[in-house]
């Protein structure tokens, strides 16, 4: 029985005692007191009140005690089912909303079932950006130490956009044009339409080892928008110097499993997926990025302080 017809149910039954009480009532021949108002009608008899009264109260009170002793067990019992029916339906009605709300906003970038595509910068249509698959998120992330949360890591990236990439802040918050209800929308649609790996193992290709692809091209094609064409920064730090902050082994890790902070800097983890091709790079390829940062470095090491962007801090 569901919460609506248990509604139905007792309303019916209500209405049948009130009808029921009516016809009675209006059958029942009238008492000549009956048209004196209350206050000054007689009062009750000793003999009428302590039995008469007495017997009608206590004649209710058992109803009523009988009627409450059905009436909120089966409430009780059915209203972990109505609660769980309308967050279910809250919900289907949330990733509708979500799904209106990203086809017109993320879908141009991202792909109309979240596959990934491409995006132009705004201040140079010519450079292209990749824009990652999101149908993959909770598979690509589930296992990454910097994402503890992923509807949150989610929620945090439309909010906050990503400075200095084609992607924008859509948070009010942050000068962006949607509410906070429109953002959980959209986070809501992206997991719910998530690709399950081990039934669909072609979706999420295997990691490349990019064979005939020089560290040099590797760089530039994946690491210099961000970090400069000569390492010298962007976006992103400069990467002159590195070496002097980190090991060849800590710069390897930080290109597998990229970097997350609380303000919601990033550097993508390359051993994820985060490319639209959907390319995955082993360490083989990962190495060969590594040895030409390694050989760009200059003869003398930079003077100065040491870079403190969010990014390098949390290397550490």
């Amino acid at each position: 029985m569901t919460s609506t017809t248990l509604a139905v149910a007792i309303l019916a039954l209500a209405g049948l005692a009130v009808l029921g009480f009516i016809v009675v009532n209006a059958r029942r021949p009238k008492r000549a007191f009956e048209d004196v108002p209350p206050a000054m009608r007689p009062g009750y008899s000793d003999e009428e009140l302590e039995k008469t009264v007495i017997e009608r109260y206590m004649a209710w009170g058992v109803v009523l005690t009988l009627f409450f002793a059905v009436f909120f067990p089966l409430y009780w019992l059915n209203e972990t089912r109505r609660l769980n029916t309308e967050q279910q339906n809250f919900y289907v009605q949330s990733v509708v909303r979500g799904e209106e709300d990203y086809l017109l906003l993320c879908s141009q970038c991202h792909g109309s079932q979240g596959q990934g595509g491409a995006a132009s910068a705004p201040d140079d249509p010519a450079s292209v950006w990749p824009a990652p698959a999101l149908n993959n998120i909770v598979a690509r992330y589930q296992e990454n130490s910097n994402i503890t949360d992923i509807e949150d890591f989610i929620i945090s990236t439309i909010e906050r956009g990503r400075p200095g990439t084609p992607m924008p802040a859509w948070g009010r918050a942050y000068d962006g044009p949607l509410v906070d209800e429109q953002i959980q929308n959209i986070t809501n649609w992206i997991l719910a339409h998530q690709i399950d790996p081990e039934e669909d193992p072609e979706a999420i290709t295997q990691a490349s080892d990019a064979i005939g692809v020089g560290g040099e091209e590797l760089y530039q094609n994946n690491c210099a928008k961000c970090h400069g064409a000569a390492l010298e920064g962007g976006v992103a730090p400069s990467l002159v110097g590195v070496f002097e902050r980190h090991t060849e082994a800590q710069v390897l890790a930080i290109l597998r499993h990229g970097i997350y902070v609380p303000t919601g800097a990033i550097m993508p983890p390359w051993q994820e997926g985060y490319t639209y091709e959907g390319a995955r790079y082993t360490d083989s390829a990962l190495r060969r990025i590594v040895e030409y940062i390694r050989a760009q470095q200059p003869a003398e090491p930079p003077q100065g302080d040491e870079d403190a962007s969010p990014g390098a801090v949390a290397a550490r």
